[in-house]
């Protein structure tokens, strides 16, 4: 029996508590998105917008869009971005006239989901004129029906919140999503992981959810690693595993977010030989106190005052830092999406594997 579990308890109910919440300095965004929609048809339009607002561009941008242009007049697919616009990442919607008339050729002559999709969305959040965001809604639906990643998901999430038809339709939101996972949508691929960990839709599975939030946190959803922490900690559709649960809080906390502090402290309260990693729990727990909210500082504070009272010392050495540990590789992973056939690729620190340790 580890003789911290007891504290930690409090730990792991504050990651229950929080875990529908987003922000405040308790739990990061649980429905922020990183799926990084970049086509031919945003991209010709972000080139407009600069055109439009007098920023230069490249020889090879420019005869890229003539060559969109062109394509477009005569009905043909579009050619994929060039490596300069997929990496000024995605979320840009279509936001000019040109933009939007250009993709409306390829959406409406070609019927190209993805160009069906980028109007659809761009109508709905009002970036663009032409249209309301009820007909960009049916063009969503008309995107997602041809298999266009970023409209199955936006359709999905639709469903699953009860949007579309008046009530929730879990099992329909669940096909669309998975359909856009398998196409590499980071978000989706998250949210299948909370589909099968609830049962919503498709049977209860915790193995498959762990993968799902595995296999989302390596292209780096920073709630799919919170997930996975929580599971690895419970054993939960895995192997509970103190020491990996460690360096996925330390993820979260190198990302800035205060929760991280209070998920490492709680790995290593739970580890055997806890009474080793002395100075560096009073180190976390010093860290979610003073960048914590105040749900994390009212749990924190009492919960130290009595781990303190078993340690050797009240708080961590002074400028005191989490030792150097043997450094984890970086891992890239790449994802195709089986639609447009473009290549996407994220790389971040293999903590999955044991290393850091």
């Amino acid at each position: 029996m580890r003789m911290f579990l007891t504290f930690a308890a409090p730990l792991l109910a504050l990651a229950t508590a929080s875990s529908t919440t987003g922000g405040g300095g308790a739990m990061p965004d649980p429905t922020r998105e990183y799926h990084q929609n970049v086509d031919c048809h945003n991209s010709y339009d972000r080139l407009v917008s600069d055109m439009q607002a007098g920023v230069a561009i490249s020889p090879a941008a420019r005869a890229w869009a003539v060559a969109h242009e062109a394509s477009a007049e005569a009905k043909t697919p579009c050619a994929p971005p060039l490596p300069e616009m997929v990496a000024r990442g995605g979320n840009w919607h279509i936001r000019t006239v040109p933009g939007r008339n250009v993709a409306a050729a390829y959406a409406f002559d070609q019927n190209d989901p993805a160009a069906l999709s980028e109007i659809g969305h761009a109508l709905i959040n009002g970036t663009v004129e032409g249209g309301t965001p009820q007909e960009g809604l049916a063009l969503v639906q008309q995107a997602a029906e041809l298999g266009d990643p970023m409209a199955l998901y936006s359709v999905g999430t639709l469903h699953a919140a009860g949007i579309l038809d008046g009530k929730k339709d879990y099992a329909r939101a669940f096909a669309l999503l998975s359909r856009a996972a398998e196409a590499g949508h980071i978000d989706a691929i998250y949210r299948t992981g909370l589909h099968h960990s609830e049962g919503l839709g498709t049977k209860k599975d915790p193995k498959k959810a762990f993968e799902a939030f595995k296999t989302a946190a390596e292209r780096g959803h920073l709630y799919s690693t919170i997930m996975a922490f929580d599971m690895i900690v419970g054993g939960k559709g895995v192997k509970q595993d103190f020491k990996l649960a460690y360096r996925l809080a330390r993820i979260v906390a190198e990302q800035g977010e205060p929760y991280g502090a209070v998920m490492a402290a709680s790995s290593l309260l739970q580890m055997k030989d806890a009474l080793k990693h002395e100075d560096e729990i009073l180190y976390w727990m010093d860290l979610g106190i003073a960048k914590g909210d105040a749900n994390i500082r009212n749990t924190l504070i009492p919960l130290k005052q009595q781990v303190a009272g078993i340690f050797t010392k009240a708080k961590a050495p002074p400028q005191y830092v989490p030792r150097v540990r043997k450094a984890c590789p970086m891992k890239t992973v790449c994802y195709v999406n089986q639609h447009s056939g473009l290549r996407s690729c994220t790389t971040n620190k293999d903590y999955w594997s044991d290393c850091d340790w």
